[in-house]
């Protein structure tokens, strides 16, 4: 039961188990958008971050953006 339950969930400091991330809510940006243009455009997820904003205003998006893009490419 618990293992059904953290299925797609991924680990946080202090053992807690949350859902991934799945856009960045500073930007209102939804990770798919950002991996479409960083594979589309062959542009780094540093250049989609000067350009849209996303994952520089509070970071808390950033490990589950990078784990995204890893999982597109």
């Amino acid at each position: 039961m618990m293992a059904a339950a953290m299925e797609g969930s991924v680990g946080f400091p202090g053992g807690e188990w949350r859902q991934p991330m799945t856009r960045c809510e500073c930007a209102e940006l939804a990770f798919d958008e950002v991996a479409q243009q960083v594979l589309e455009e062959g542009t780094s997820l540093e250049e989609m971050q000067e350009r849209t904003g996303c994952g520089r205003l509070c970071s808390a998006c950033l490990p589950d953006l990078r784990d995204h893009l890893a999982r597109r490419r």
